[in-house]
């Protein structure tokens, strides 16, 4: 066989791999559902436990709450790109830092984790009476969040370079932003992306733990208040936005590492 002919054959295995994933994945989102819909009758739940499915979508849907679900989807939204863009910045460059300074980072690492390990659920009050029940005590809270998995997985993948690769280019007389910019930065990408993932998720956790603390706005705001009415199918409502907010966010990163990291056996 050919190279031609064999990378076309693995390109139709790939993407008939790919859609079955995805046939898969829609039936079992499509047996969830019927479940959703059908079991809470069965079962003779009451709907203030688990609404079924068609009253979730009949409240997400609501022409008088739906207004609300945008402005608040909106703020909740601009709290994550805000702190995540503020926490990754923060996480990148500061790796990249530490990764050149190696007594450096014995020293400062251990409080690093120490901070790390205190619950973000804790301090997320001090933010409040810091910095308000507006804006900047969200981002905060996130920027904490979405900040240590790129510090971690960034210093990993800087100090987890190949040593042959390193010693070649210093054989080839490579200056050390050349060592940076050309072999360690790209061989570090995998785990900055894995990391970026991350500080995705933590970014969202982190936005709709510092509205449950204290907030004017938000879709943690709308949680709460459709909690406190007993209004469980605006709950669920609610939880199926932000798992969609989610899941954009998450497919953006993977889209932008499929482009950024070509070599990558996804993309072959």
């Amino acid at each position: 066989m050919s190279a031609p002919t064999a990378v076309g054959a693995r390109r139709r295995r790939a993407t008939l791999g790919r859609a079955q994933q995805v046939i898969g994945a829609l039936l079992v989102l499509v047996v969830v559902l019927l479940a959703w819909q059908f079991l809470p009758v069965w079962l003779n739940t009451p709907s203030y436990v688990v609404p079924v499915f068609s009253d979730v979508l009949a409240a997400l849907f609501d022409p008088a709450a739906f207004p609300r679900y945008v402005d608040n989807t909106l703020t909740t939204l601009t709290e994550v790109l805000l702190g995540l863009l503020i926490g990754v910045a923060l996480g990148l460059g500061l790796a990249i830092a530490l990764a050149q300074l190696p007594r450096v980072y014995g020293i400062v690492f251990p409080y690093i984790v120490a901070i790390e390990s205190v619950p973000k659920v804790a301090v997320a009050p001090l933010f409040i009476i810091w910095f308000g029940f507006g804006l900047p005590s969200k981002v905060v809270v996130v920027v904490l969040l979405a900040f240590f998995p790129m510090l971690v997985n960034t210093i990993h993948g800087l100090r987890n370079v190949d040593r042959d690769q390193i010693d070649l280019f210093r054989v080839n007389g490579a200056s050390p932003l050349q060592m940076r910019t050309r072999l360690m930065l790209p061989a570090a990408l995998p785990a900055i992306f894995t990391g970026l993932e991350l500080a995705v998720t933590n970014a969202m956790i982190g936005a709709i733990v510092a509205e449950f603390v204290g907030a004017q706005q938000g879709l943690g705001v709308l949680i709460l208040q459709a909690q406190g009415r007993m209004e469980t199918p605006a709950v669920f409502a609610l939880l199926i936005i932000l798992s969609a907010l989610g899941i954009l966010l998450n497919l953006a990163v993977r889209v932008l590492r499929r482009v950024v990291i070509t070599w990558e056996p996804h993309n072959s």
